[in-house]
C-alpha cells in the first residue's frame, strides 16, 4: 500500500466511526397504505411565453384513510398540460398532520413529477429529512402514489429513530 492510500485509509476510518455515532439506530421499514383524496385549487396561472409552456400555482388539500389519518395542504408549481402528447412537470410540498400507524405528528413531503411526450410519467415523493415533529420525529422515507379507478392509493414506506 503506497503510502497516499495508507494516509486516505487512516482519515476515512475516523470519519466513518463520526458518521456512525451521528446516524442514529433505526427500525426495520415499515408500510403505511391506504387511500386519500384530494382538491386542487388554482391560485395562479400564467400564459406559455413563445415556445413554451404554460406555469399553474395550486394549493392542495388532502384527506388520508388508511394507516396514514389526517390531513395535509400544500402548494404545487406546475408547467405545462398533464395530457399525453404533452410534456409536463411539478414540483410540490404537502404538510401532513395527523397520524401513521397510530403515532401522532406530522412531516413534509417532497414531490417532483414529469410527464414526457410519450405519455411516461416519472414520479418521486420523499419525507423531508428532520421535518418529522410528535412521535414521528426522525421519521424518513418515501411515498408512492397509485392511481386506480380514480382513486388515489398510497404506500409510505418509512423508518423511524429506535429510542
Amino acid at each position: 500500500m503506497t503510502v497516499r492510500w495508507r494516509l486516505l485509509a487512516q482519515l476515512a476510518l475516523p470519519i466513518t466511526l463520526i458518521a456512525a455515532a451521528q446516524s442514529p439506530e433505526r427500525t426495520p421499514m415499515h408500510h403505511a397504505t391506504g387511500t386519500f383524496e384530494v382538491k386542487m385549487t388554482p391560485e395562479a396561472q400564467t400564459d406559455a411565453p413563445t415556445g413554451g409552456l404554460p406555469t399553474s400555482r395550486m394549493g392542495i388539500a388532502k384527506s388520508f384513510s388508511g394507516g396514514m389519518t389526517g390531513t395535509a395542504t400544500g402548494t404545487m408549481l406546475a408547467a405545462g398540460t398533464p395530457k399525453p402528447g404533452q410534456p409536463a412537470g411539478y414540483v410540490a410540498i404537502d404538510q401532513f398532520s395527523g397520524s401513521v400507524d397510530g403515532k401522532a405528528g406530522g412531516f413534509l413531503l417532497l414531490h417532483r413529477g414529469t410527464i414526457d411526450k410519450a405519455g411516461g410519467a416519472d414520479l418521486s415523493v420523499m419525507i423531508a429529512p428532520d421535518s418529522g415533529t410528535g412521535a414521528l420525529e426522525g421519521i424518513a422515507g418515501s411515498f408512492e402514489i397509485k392511481m386506480d379507478g380514480g382513486a388515489h392509493h398510497y404506500d409510505l414506506a418509512y423508518t423511524l429513530p429506535t429510542k
